[in-house]
């Protein structure tokens, strides 16, 4: 739990200088549901579609979110991430040299779906366990030992997976359960500021 919440400490220098909006996400691979353009929104049915996702949800990729990757992976350039947007789902990949490590969030707006949403992953992910005391910032939070974190806050579920990224190439001392961890404590680090 201390390398937890050193890990965490470190990423302060980083969320000090501010988390701002999503300008500068990096290379575009927006995709809209049903084609819409981004902006707006559009009726499915009854329940109406996100055309674009939250500027909470895009914050995975906006600069201080790309700066916190590089810092955590102590990586010489700060990587650019490509993002995708459908059904309420955004995600941003990082190709590093250690692999490939992915954010996401689905960008729920209510309790129900938003609870469901981290449960239905929680039970999907094998070996999923609670993360408790201080490191869950006071969220419900859990984590594998593959490498993924996942919290939830204002409905919105926040995966940092890190599972894709080689072990043998990562910094001395560091797991990839502790790059999700560094990664996800300063997306959690910007939605509560």
């Amino acid at each position: 739990m201390m390398r937890r919440i050193a890990l965490a400490v470190a990423g302060v220098p980083l969320l000090v200088a501010g988390c701002g909006s999503s300008a500068g996400m990096g290379t575009a691979a927006h995709d809209t549901p049903g084609g819409q353009p981004s902006g707006g929104a559009s009726m499915a049915g009854d329940v109406e579609v996100a055309a674009a996702p939250s500027e909470t949800a895009s914050m995975i990729c906006g600069e201080e979110i790309r700066e916190a990757v590089a810092h955590t992976l102590t990586v010489p350039e700060v990587p650019a991430g490509t993002h995708t947007w459908r059904d309420r789902l955004y995600r941003c990949g990082y190709r590093l040299g250690a692999g490939e490590l992915r954010l996401s969030v689905k960008d729920l707006d209510t309790a129900a779906p938003g609870k469901a949403y981290f449960q239905g992953l929680r039970a999907r992910l094998p070996g999923a366990t609670v993360i408790k005391g201080l490191s869950n910032f006071g969220f419900p939070a859990f984590e594998t030992h593959h490498g993924d974190v996942v919290f939830i806050k204002d409905h919105k579920t926040l995966w940092v997976d890190a599972s894709r990224l080689s072990p043998a190439r990562l910094p001395d001392g560091m797991a990839r359960e502790d790059v999700a961890y560094g990664v996800a404590a300063a997306v959690i680090g910007c939605w509560t500021e």
